[in-house]
């Protein structure tokens, strides 16, 4: 029954490619011993690069597969197939049926491996079993249901939520960097995808150190894929963060009595925080996936940080730049939303920034892609005017201009940024004193010249 049901489901996908949206199967839900996965990933494809083109009327002709194909359609059943496909389906109304079928087999099929693996270890892991099983009951609800929810239901137990917050002094995430931006988004939130942005050697790495060894404090486990640096030259961050020791000491192993006191003291702190840093080279955004799935699974508290978004790469296949990155920018926030953990990611910044009078970013100014924008629920640049002007009264102050926030408007906070060993420290209200009297001495000083 269910090979008739296969055929009948790419039948009607055949006749009517719209019905795509409405199909929640994949490949890996058809019978592995036939044609019909291959010629569902073969579907799936041709409906995600090709609906979108003028030039294809339709995504399924098998004379375009055919073109796009070649030979390889050939491994599908070829043409003479696909054509006995499109023509075997009577009646397209019981399209959800079939699917509910192909799905059902699926899963017995799964259950009955999962079993086979436990059983030839040669001892039943009960863990293990019950790890599958909850697999398979999220498999079988998913695609089933149609995803309405009465308000009435979703806000259930909103009061103890409400209540709750109030008694976690308002933080309702995980705890960032600075105590004002939790003042004013309540942490980072599970499901939102925060962007930090800046010109190179702003300081980007040192402040996803930095929150992350905050988030971490807080009781979050925390997952760094670190693309561009290697997991020891970020753990060597997370060392001069905490100890106050000059990065420079550390890379040249030039550290007096003191400084090795306080690298001991930071080490025991770190052997006692959630942090995990994966540094795989070639990293792309489907193992990002991958991974953090599985860490998950083993710490539902958990924060993702990325570093750096336009150098993650894909599995698929981008001709352009900003195509991979629009799509990476597209599943970071896919990724936030459905594992519901918080994803912050560092951005690159282009130049134009520079060749204005006011070099501050803006989201205009975000490299090789305008999705990133769209994409991201929060969007922070880091600013520091002593990058650009050496005589600035603010010098040792990096601003953090929130650009977008979804759910938390905008605004600019300031924080001292020690470059020497990567540290952010909160604006007392008599630091913003002082440096504001130290601004309006500078102004005057300059206006009499």
């Amino acid at each position: 029954m269910s090979l008739e049901a296969e055929q009948a489901v790419l039948g009607a996908l055949l006749q009517k490619p719209e019905l795509m949206d409405d199909c929640y199967l994949t490949a890996e839900d058809f019978d592995p011993n036939g044609l019909n996965g291959s010629v569902m990933k073969a579907l799936s494809w041709a409906y995600e690069h090709l609906s979108d083109r003028s030039d294809v009327k339709n995504p399924f002709d098998p004379l375009v597969l055919a073109k796009h194909w070649g030979n390889s359609l050939e491994q599908i059943g070829g043409i003479s197939y696909l054509m006995r496909l499109r023509e075997s389906v009577p009646t397209l109304s019981n399209f959800d049926q079939y699917q509910k079928i192909i799905r059902q087999a699926s899963i017995q099929r799964r259950a009955a491996a999962a079993l086979q693996e436990a059983l030839s270890a040669g001892e039943v892991d009960l863990n293990f079993v019950k790890d599958q099983m909850e697999q398979l009951q999220e498999l079988q609800s998913r695609g089933t249901a149609d995803g309405w929810e009465l308000v009435a239901d979703v806000l259930e137990g909103h009061h103890k939520e409400i209540m709750d917050r109030g008694s976690r002094s308002g933080i309702t995430g995980a705890k960032t960097a600075s105590v004002e931006l939790d003042e004013m988004g309540g942490g980072h939130q599970r499901g939102d995808f925060t962007i930090v942005a800046a010109r190179p050697s702003i300081g980007k790495t040192a402040y996803i150190v930095s929150d992350s060894k905050t988030a971490a404090m807080s009781g979050w486990t925390v997952g760094v894929f670190s693309a561009e640096m290697s997991s020891k030259d970020v753990a060597e961050r997370y060392i001069c963060d905490i100890s106050g020791i000059d990065a420079k000491k550390v890379q040249k192993g030039r550290l007096t009595e003191n400084d090795w006191g306080n690298y001991s003291k930071a080490l025991d702190l770190l052997d006692q925080l959630p942090i995990y840093i994966d540094d795989t080279p070639g990293m792309t955004i489907e193992y990002i996936w991958r991974q953090t799935k599985a860490m998950k699974k083993k710490h539902p508290n958990l924060i993702i940080y990325v570093d750096y978004l336009q150098v993650i790469l894909t599995e698929k296949n981008f001709t352009q730049t900003a195509d991979r990155v629009n799509h990476v920018s597209k599943q970071l926030k896919r990724l936030a939303r459905t594992f519901n953990v918080p994803v912050v990611a560092i951005s690159s910044v282009g130049r134009k920034c520079e060749e204005r009078n006011d070099k501050r970013p803006m989201m205009s100014d975000l490299r090789e892609s305008g999705n990133i924008e769209f994409d991201a629920d929060v969007i922070i640049f880091l600013y520091r005017d002593d990058y650009y002007y050496p005589d600035t009264p603010w010098k040792g102050v990096i601003e953090l201009i929130v650009a977008k926030g979804r759910k938390i408007g905008t605004g600019m906070i300031q924080m001292f940024f020690n470059r020497k060993n990567g540290r952010f420290t909160d604006l007392t209200q008599d630091d913003k004193e002082k440096l504001a009297e130290k601004v309006r001495e500078y102004e005057q000083s300059h206006k009499r010249r």
